[in-house]
């Protein structure tokens, strides 16, 4: 059972499924579009309340943790060991893989989000300026663009991608550390208010470079926009160098991608994983099969290649990578090494998912002009806070 709907994410499934049905198992699949996750796992909740567990489930984040600390998932202990996963998954990813020191999921993946994704074309009409290396060649670039008739930013409608948008201003303004006290420790100290009203008075500067039709498209339709040149840029994930591939764009001939400015360094992240739930069908032996194919560092880089993400492994070699690809496991590996790899607050690597989609509703009602920048800090650090 996956979320993987979307045109580049079913050419991603099919790499598993050819592999699975190639060691003679059978393939059985419910795929359901996730918007933020939230709707998936509630179809997987029905499936389980039903004693229709599927034997494997695509799961993310903090939503691990809570299905690790239900007792519905198996221990993947003796696989991890096995094949030494402690010993080449990132830490900030074992972070989430793991509850209470066991190994609950398989990380297949890693995306990034703190990435801006650029139309080539367009760039060349602006001047092919250089990638935006602070806020301030960012919000020119933007203005650079709307000045020349451009639509600067591509954004859709759900909360999870304004979310994904907060989060790359958040470390732009506050810095690493900052990040991590603040959205994955909950450290009240760590966001005075002023801070929390600098950050969306920048989502307000952004929000003026978005066009009134975000409040009706989807992530992969504003992706659209940008691949045809209809906008300059979207923030989003590396999922979109997948869609860009399926396609046959190339990174410096038909976009470009570049860090979040002033995030450089820093990979908020978020990582597909598979948790095995108990009581689903299928033997052991298939069992064992599914999860050492997933781990497989030569999975990982055919499914990661057309996916747009990287391994979850830090081993596995660049080989047939594009630019894009090739870039961001260099940067997961000196951020591994630096502890700067966090997790997403978006995709729920962050906080445990009431904090999440509270996040969630403030910067959906700021971005679409409910709040202003004060009430909209004030309702963040309440929500911080897990204050109603």
């Amino acid at each position: 059972m996956h979320w993987w709907v979307s045109s580049g994410e079913r050419a991603s499934i099919e790499v598993l499924r050819e592999r699975i049905r190639a060691q003679g198992l059978e393939w059985h699949e419910q795929a359901v579009a996730g918007s933020g996750t939230a709707r998936y796992i509630n179809e997987l909740r029905k499936r389980v309340a039903g004693g229709r567990p599927p034997s494997a489930s695509q799961m993310i984040g903090f939503d691990i943790q809570e299905w690790a600390r239900a007792g519905q998932l198996e221990s993947l202990d003796e696989a991890a060991a096995r094949n030494e996963w402690d010993e080449v998954v990132p830490f900030g990813i074992q972070a989430l893989s793991k509850y209470q020191g066991h190994w609950y999921a398989a990380p297949i993946n890693t995306h990034s989000t703190n990435w801006l994704w650029m139309n080539q074309r367009l760039l060349e009409k602006l001047g092919s300026p250089p990638a935006p290396d602070t806020w301030d060649d960012l919000v020119l670039l933007l203005e650079r663009a709307r000045t020349a008739g451009m639509l600067p930013l591509a954004v859709g409608r759900e909360a999870w991608e304004h979310t994904l948008l907060f989060e790359s201003v958040a470390v732009s303004t506050g810095g690493a550390e900052f990040y991590r006290r603040a959205f994955m420790e909950l450290d009240a100290e760590a966001l005075p208010l002023p801070l929390a009203i600098r950050i969306f008075e920048r989502m307000r500067v952004l929000s003026r470079f978005v066009d009134p039709g975000f409040r009706r498209r989807r992530w992969d339709q504003a992706t659209d926009m940008v691949r045809k040149g209809e906008a300059l840029l979207q923030v989003q994930g590396t999922w979109v160098d997948g869609e860009f591939a399926l396609h046959g764009m190339q990174p410096g001939r038909d976009f470009q991608c570049f860090r979040f400015p002033d995030t450089q360094g820093v990979v908020l992240f978020n990582s597909d994983q598979y948790v095995l739930l108990k009581n689903g069908p299928g033997s052991q032996a298939a069992r064992r099969i599914l999860l050492d194919t997933l781990m497989a560092p030569d999975f990982q880089a055919a499914v990661n290649r057309r996916s747009g993400a990287i391994p979850a492994r830090v081993d596995v070699p660049k080989d047939g990578f594009d630019a894009c690809g090739r870039r961001a496991i260099d940067d997961m590996r000196g951020a591994n090494m630096r502890r700067t790899m966090m997790g997403s607050i978006a995709m729920g690597n962050a906080n445990p998912p009431a904090v999440k989609t509270a996040i969630y509703s403030v910067v959906s009602r700021h971005l679409e002009g409910e709040l202003d920048d004060v009430r909209a800090a004030e309702a963040l650090l309440r929500a911080l806070s897990g204050e109603p």
